[in-house]
C-alpha cells in the first residue's frame, strides 16, 4: 500500500486524495486552517445566504457531477433559475442587456454596426498556426475585432480571473477556445456545429449553472467527511526533505508550534505556487524559481442585503458586469437571489459585488467605509438612481493574492515544473487552482488528472 501525503485541503487536493483513497492509497491530508475547502466557503447574512468565494459550478461540469455522484450527493444539486442566462452590461452610462441569439446581436446597442459586421466575418479569418500562444486580447482581437473584445471579451477575463485580457494567455487560460479553432477554422462555425449536435441529442438541456443545496461548502464538507481521520487541519507544512531510506519527510507545525514529521511515499503539493516553490526550493531549485514566478490577482468580495423596494432599477437576471473602458472601479455586481431563489426569502434581494483585481491592487487595502461607499454609490450610478441604496446588511470579504493569473506561457511553465519533478524527485506532484485555472470544475479535473499521476498501488 503506498502512503499518499496531500498538503493542501481546497477542493484540488480533497479530490485528489478521496481519488487516491478509493483507489486503495492509505492518504494523509494537511491543511494549515481549521476548515477545508480553499476559497469555497457558504455563510449566511442576516437571513440570506452567501458563497464568500466561488458562487456556482458551470451547468455541463461533468466532473462535477461525477464526484457529487460518487459521494452520494447528487440529488443536492441545484439549477439556477431561467433568468440567470439574462446578463448586462454596465455600457456607455446604462445597463444594457447581453445578446443571447443572432436576432438579439443584431438589435443589440453595445455595438456599432462596423463592429457588428466584423464579428460577423470572423467565420472567413485564418486560424493562426499552432506554436505561438497569444494574449486574449490578441487572439479575440484578431478573430471578432478590437471593439467586441473591449466590452464583451473583457468582462469574460474580469469575471474569471480579476486580470488583464492584454496579459492572460489565451493556451493557458482558454485552450477549449484555441481548440475550437484549430478543429474547426472559426469559433462561429464551431458554435453552430455544436448547437445543431445538442438539438440532436436526446434528453434535457442542462442549466447554465449550478450550486448545491445549502450551499457549495457542502462539497469539501462531504469530502472531509467521507475521508474522515485522513483530513487533519492545523498542522502547517514547513519543510520537504527526501527521506534515505525512500519517500519523503514533510515537517508540520501545529498552532501551539509543535512539530511533526509526516512520512509518505508521493507528496501532492495542492497549495498556492509560491508555497510550493517554498516546499520545493532546497530540493529543485530550478522547479522552485518558475513556481515563483506565478502571478495572482486579489479581490474584494461584497455581500448586500437590499429590500426588493430599494433597487428598482435592478433588472431580473444574472446581474451586470462593467468593461474596464468604463473607468468605473466595481466589476460587477451578481443578483444571487435571482440566479438561485433559495438563498433569499420574499422580498429581499441578496446582492454580491467585486472590487480590485490586477488592474486595481490598491483596492484590497481599502478600508470598510470607503469600500461600501464606493460600491454602493457607483451601484446606484448604474441603477440610475439619485438616491443610494441602503442595504438592510452588508458584509466584506477579502481575499489577498486570490486568483492565479495564466498569463502568456502558464501552461509551458507549469510542464516544465511537472518535468523537473518527474526526473529529480520523482512522487511530488502539483494541484491547485493554479495549474489549470481557477475554476470548480478545472479543479477537480485537476485533481483526478493528479490521482491518475499517483497510480494504483502495487
Amino acid at each position: 500500500m503506498s502512503r499518499v501525503l496531500v498538503i493542501g485541503g481546497g477542493i484540488s487536493g480533497l479530490t485528489t486524495a478521496f481519488t487516491a483513497a478509493s483507489r486503495g492509497h492509505e492518504v494523509t491530508v494537511v491543511e494549515a486552517r481549521e476548515r477545508v475547502g480553499g476559497c469555497i466557503g457558504t455563510s449566511r447574512l442576516g437571513p440570506c445566504r452567501f458563497e464568500n468565494g466561488p458562487n456556482s459550478v458551470q451547468g455541463k461540469a461533468p466532473d462535477f457531477r461525477q464526484l457529487c455522484k460518487e459521494l452520494g450527493i447528487a440529488e443536492a444539486i441545484v439549477p439556477a433559475s431561467p433568468v440567470a442566462s439574462d446578463r448586462h452590461l454596465y455600457f456607455r452610462g446604462r445597463l444594457q442587456r447581453l445578446p443571447t441569439s443572432f436576432k438579439d446581436f443584431l438589435a443589440t446597442d453595445l455595438l456599432t454596426t462596423g463592429q457588428k459586421f466584423r464579428a460577423v466575418m470572423e467565420r472567413f479569418v485564418k486560424p493562426r498556426p499552432a506554436g505561438h500562444e497569444e494574449t486574449v486580447a490578441e487572439f479575440f482581437g484578431r478573430r471578432i475585432g478590437r471593439g467586441l473584445t473591449m466590452t464583451l471579451v473583457d468582462v469574460v477575463v474580469t469575471g474569471t480571473f480579476a486580470g488583464n485580457p492584454n496579459r492572460i494567455g489565451m493556451l493557458s487560460a482558454f485552450p477549449e477556445i484555441v481548440r475550437m479553432e484549430q478543429q474547426y477554422g472559426s469559433l462561429l462555425n464551431a458554435l453552430r456545429l455544436r448547437a445543431a449536435e445538442s438539438r440532436m441529442k436526446e434528453g434535457r438541456r442542462e442549466p447554465a449553472m449550478v450550486s448545491l443545496t445549502g450551499g457549495l461548502q457542502t462539497l469539501p464538507e462531504t469530502l472531509r467527511a467521507k475521508l474522515g481521520t485522513a483530513v487533519r487541519t492545523g498542522l502547517s507544512a514547513e519543510s520537504l526533505v527526501r527521506r534515505p531510506e525512500g519517500g519523503y519527510g514533510v515537517h508540520v507545525r501545529d498552532a501551539a508550534g509543535n512539530v511533526e514529521e509526516l512520512r509518505a511515499d508521493q507528496v501532492v503539493l495542492s497549495l498556492p505556487a509560491e508555497r510550493a516553490g517554498m516546499l520545493l526550493a532546497p530540493l529543485v531549485a530550478d522547479a522552485a524559481d518558475l513556481l515563483f514566478e506565478v502571478e495572482y490577482a486579489s479581490l474584494v468580495v461584497a455581500h448586500a442585503v437590499f429590500p426588493k423596494e430599494a433597487i428598482p432599477g435592478l433588472p431580473v437576471g444574472f446581474g451586470f458586469l462593467v468593461p474596464r473602458c468604463m473607468r468605473m472601479r466595481t466589476l460587477g455586481w451578481m443578483s444571487t437571489s435571482h440566479i438561485f431563489p433559495d438563498t433569499a426569502p420574499e422580498g429581499l434581494v441578496a446582492m454580491t459585488a467585486f472590487l480590485g483585481g490586477v488592474l486595481d491592487p490598491a483596492a484590497i487595502d481599502m478600508d470598510e467605509g470607503q469600500l461600501r461607499h464606493l460600491l454602493l454609490g457607483e451601484l446606484a450610478l448604474a441603477l440610475h438612481q439619485k438616491q443610494t441604496p441602503q442595504p438592510l446588511q452588508f458584509r466584506l470579504v477579502r481575499w489577498p493574492s486570490v486568483l492565479p493569473q495564466l498569463t502568456v506561457g502558464h501552461a509551458r511553465r507549469i510542464e516544465a515544473v511537472r518535468a523537473l519533478l518527474a526526473a529529480e524527485v520523482p512522487g511530488i506532484h502539483l494541484a491547485g487552482n493554479w495549474t489549470a485555472g481557477p475554476a470548480i470544475e478545472r479543479c477537480i479535473r485537476a485533481g483526478r488528472a493528479t490521482a491518475d499521476a499517483i497510480g494504483c498501488p502495487a
